[in-house]
């Protein structure tokens, strides 16, 4: 990075100093040959002085800016350096593209007063010739100041901010460019007015200004002097304008490639947002308006990434396609009158393991006892209401309604009772007792809705359908059998579902005996 910026430098500087050296000394004569001076004298001193000006200038930069670079080269990192000195390093960096072309503005206005008016006085000195008149030393102290300092300034900005925004982000790991903000900043809008100006209207009063000096000079010159001067008018013309077109073409790669490179890198991480990758981030490498808009993506996706954990999250709690449709506001939380189907378990013999186990043990297994209970209910499209110790509550049908809902819940407590087996062999392999636990089942009309206090509510289900169910769910002690379902149930089941009948019962809180079925299994899997 530090030899390529080194290389860009010296080389557009000598490039720039070398075309403006032959339009003065070859394109535009603007006087007559001196004899007394050695034909080798105005070779030598360009050479001898641009090389002591491009030395230098490229000694004071690297000690400026060796800093900078040990960061950019990976030799150092920003976080390793005090706070301090951090925030100088980062405007340092930020100001390194203007900071080169202010110095080589500076320097080429130094070569101006250097050739245009030291280098006469110097060759008076020596071969004691008479200098041009003052006039023509401005012109060439304007020429080589204003005009070839000005255009390869400018160049030496827009590449040297081409190489260097590689490094920037190493500067600004979290991309905080916009904090900032005693930095110098060239704003888009400004960037393309300099370089129309530099590629459109620079060239014009050049070649006005030629035409009137050669206008001038024909009318005190012979027919020999006028074709000699027009011929030269020709060959400034020409060269002038090859100049202007070539420097118009490099400044408007630069600009544009400056604009468009980091809008092409937004919308290629706009593409991947769009196929649902978050992580995505896009270098912030500028502190113009493109930058501002980089940084404002950025912060857009950390928060659609936030509010994607917060989605997931919120599926921890209910199922994704639950969750997915209260996201959209096609479910009501504010209470509604809802068919649904209740499923209530409980472990045996729960108060004994507390008992006889220690308490990270007794977590250990009711961790993995919910989880692969929670997995088959959120497998059949059910919603986990609450843990209460042992016990889960959960609800077919809402808040998203299905007509196939007491199917569903059966299909869940038929996936519970596999996954129990299963999990009893993990457990037995862990050292640990097998597990017990009843169901019950049961279909009926609720109030479905946010239940709580301002600062926290939950989804709740009122009604005596809860109850009810919860009942069921106890007389699978009675019974001696792991899932029971309601008559209610049992004759809105669509399924082929293998059930039998036990006798009617008295539950606490009915008038009326309430019909029960133990459920066996599925014709299907027996068929199977």
């Amino acid at each position: 990075m530090k030899s390529k910026i080194t290389l860009l430098i010296v080389t557009g500087n000598v490039i720039g100093a070398i075309v403006t050296y032959l339009y003065f000394s070859t394109v535009r004569q603007a006087h007559e040959a001196r004899l007394d001076v050695p034909p080798f004298y105005n070779d030598l001193f360009f050479s001898i002085v641009t090389a002591i000006l491009v030395i230098t200038f490229v000694s004071l930069m690297r000690r400026r800016s060796s800093n900078l670079f040990k960061v950019a080269e990976d030799k150092i990192s920003i976080e390793s350096i005090d706070e301090t000195s951090a925030h100088r390093l980062k405007r340092d960096a930020i100001q390194l593209p203007p900071v080169v072309a202010g110095i080589t503005f500076l320097v080429w206005i130094l070569a101006g007063f250097i050739f245009g008016l030291l280098e006469p006085l110097i060759t008076q000195i020596l071969y004691g010739v008479n200098p041009p008149d003052l006039a023509e030393c401005l012109r060439q102290f304007f020429g080589i100041a204003c005009v070839g300092g000005s255009i390869t300034s400018l160049i030496i900005y827009f590449t040297t901010e081409s190489i260097w925004r590689k490094a920037v982000p190493k500067f600004f790991p979290e991309g905080d460019l916009s904090q900032v903000r005693d930095a110098f900043k060239l704003n888009v809008r400004i960037r393309l007015l300099i370089v129309f100006l530099a590629i459109s209207l620079v060239p014009l009063p050049i070649l006005g200004m030629v035409a009137y000096c050669k206008a001038l000079a024909l009318h005190t010159a012979d027919a020999i002097t006028r074709t000699q001067i027009m011929s030269s008018l020709l060959v400034e013309i020409i060269f002038i304008t090859a100049i202007s077109v070539v420097t118009s073409l490099m400044l408007s790669l630069f600009v544009s490639k400056s604009v468009s490179v980091p809008l092409k890198k937004i919308e290629d991480a706009i593409k991947e947002v769009k196929n649902e990758n978050l992580d995505v981030r896009v270098e912030i490498v500028s502190n113009d308006e493109i930058g501002a808009v980089t940084e404002g993506f950025n912060r857009m996706v950390n928060g659609l990434k936030e509010s994607e954990l917060l989605k997931d999250s919120f599926g921890k709690y209910i199922s994704q396609e639950i969750r997915d449709e209260i996201l959209s506001g096609r479910v009501s939380l504010d209470g509604e009158m809802k068919r649904v189907t209740l499923l209530f378990s409980d472990l045996r013999d729960f108060t004994t393991l507390v008992e006889n186990s220690h308490p990270k043990e007794v977590v250990t297994i009711m961790n993995q006892y919910f989880t692969e209970m929670a997995s088959a209910i959120k497998t059949f499209r059910g919603q986990v209401l609450q843990y209460v110790g042992d016990e889960i509550e959960a609800v077919f049908g809402a808040p998203v309604a299905y007509d196939d809902h007491p199917d569903m819940a059966v299909k869940a407590a038929l996936d519970m009772r596999r996954r129990l087996i299963i999990l009893n062999q993990n457990l037995e392999k862990q050292g640990f007792g097998p597990l017990n636990h009843g169901i019950g089942i049961h279909t009926g009309a609720v109030l479905a809705g946010n239940i709580g206090s301002k600062d926290r509510i939950s989804y709740a289900l009122i009604g005596d359908t809860v109850n009810l169910a919860s009942r069921i769910e106890g007389l699978t002690k009675q019974f001696s059998y792991d899932i029971i379902l309601s008559q209610t149930s049992h004759d809105l089941l669509t399924g082929a579902f293998i059930t039998e009948q036990l006798s009617a019962v008295k539950i606490k809180g009915k008038i009326e005996e309430v019909m029960i079925y133990k459920l066996l299994d599925n014709r299907n899997t027996l068929a199977l």
